[in-house]
């Protein structure tokens, strides 16, 4: 009973900040250049027939979708009539907008004064925050302070890089020693609201910030011999022309240290507590089967993490893969591509942070127990 009515609340705050949001969120936006509408009804689309005379090749033209929308408007001082208007879009690409739906409608003016509208988006911010908010209380229903501990962590973890790291880096600061200051902060607090003795949480930092600077070690050697220079990741080359000063290289080390420290902290914080339960339910174990237990449940761990890091990073970069796949390139072309070569080295560094992290952690906390045993 206790549950079911954590779950309500969690239900009841969740759509009290979503409403909350969706109100000030439509009463604050800006209307100079898009709107929030809901669509009222939306009628069959059809091609536009191109006016060829206007472009030198018929290839030059692509084709166009048009449609019939009606709308009201959520955004703006005009939220009570009904407006129509035809909303265009390439062939293959935009919405498919469903009547009912809440979407941002764009427009271009043109210089003999016509003015062409498109449905850029679904409207999608409100419920996004509800979805993040009711994930978080559930977390903290079903886990309680442990669930609440982590949430702060995580949260934390996320300022440091999107107030701290990433203004900086902007700045001018090198990315390099930025990450690895940022790695440190994360890792220091994640162990600290997650690591449950607190006599451990040294092992669990160093064990994990070991094993992540290993790789990236190792990253470093191999983005240097294989002259990787950044620019082939999704968005480096606009990055690159936007602020030209910025140190892709360095940037692409970066990503690596960031991409690879949640998967690194997961290992070494799960060794860190196997060992610990070990010691709780056994003081006096021999301290060589206690190494020989954090091995073994690190080996354990190793192959499902393993798995986690190399999909996660070939599921995040899967359009790219696909794109370059369609290309006809063969696959000794597929891996000297510089793309590839990348998600590659960011796959290296995230494997090779996990072997390194099991020896470190399972060390770390043989040395400490021995100390702590000797001073009793």
């Amino acid at each position: 009973m206790k549950m079911r009515l954590k779950i309500i609340l969690s239900l009841f705050i969740s759509w009290s900040l979503y409403c909350a949001f969706d109100y000030f969120t439509v009463i604050t936006w800006d209307n100079s250049e898009s709107m929030i509408i809901k669509i009222i009804s939306a009628g069959e689309e059809s091609e536009v027939i191109p006016d060829y005379e206007d472009s030198d090749e018929e290839e030059d033209v692509f084709p166009t979708l048009e449609r019939e929308i009606i709308f009201r408007a959520l955004s703006g001082s005009d939220t009570a009539a009904e407006h129509k208007i035809k909303a265009v879009r390439l062939k293959g690409t935009g919405l498919d907008v469903q009547p009912g739906g809440n979407y941002l409608l764009v427009w271009d003016i043109f210089e003999d004064g016509s003015i062409q509208y498109s449905i850029a988006d679904k409207f999608r911010v409100s419920s996004v925050i509800f979805f993040i908010v009711l994930i978080c209380m559930l977390l903290v229903a079903f886990s309680g302070k442990r669930g609440l501990l982590a949430l702060t962590g995580l949260f934390l973890s996320i300022a440091v890089l999107l107030f701290a790291m990433i203004p900086l880096m902007i700045k001018g600061w090198k990315p390099v020693p930025l990450a690895i200051i940022s790695v440190f902060i994360i890792a220091t607090l994640t162990v600290l609201f997650v690591v449950k003795h607190q006599r451990y949480r040294l092992v669990a930092l160093l064990g994990s910030l070991g094993g992540v600077l290993g790789g990236f070690l190792v990253a470093w050697i191999v983005v240097y011999f294989w002259q990787l220079t950044g620019l082939a990741g999704e968005g480096a080359a606009l990055l690159a022309s936007t602020v030209p000063d910025l140190d892709m290289q360095g940037i692409l080390l970066a990503s690596v240290l960031i991409g690879s420290i949640g998967a690194v902290l997961d290992v070494g914080i799960s060794i860190t507590a196997s060992m610990s339960e070990l010691v709780d339910y056994d003081e006096e174990i021999p301290l060589d089967r206690l190494l020989i237990s954090g091995l073994n449940v690190g080996n354990e761990v190793l192959g499902s993490m393993i798995n986690t890091l190399i999909l996660a990073y070939l599921g995040s970069s899967l359009p790219m893969a696909v794109l370059i796949a369609s290309a006809g390139v063969n696959f000794i072309g597929l891996l000297n591509d510089p793309y590839v070569a990348q998600e590659i080295v960011q796959s290296i560094a995230g494997t090779l942070g996990l072997l390194f992290t099991i020896p470190a952690t399972a060390f770390f906390f043989v040395i400490q127990e021995g100390i702590r045993r000797r001073e009793n």
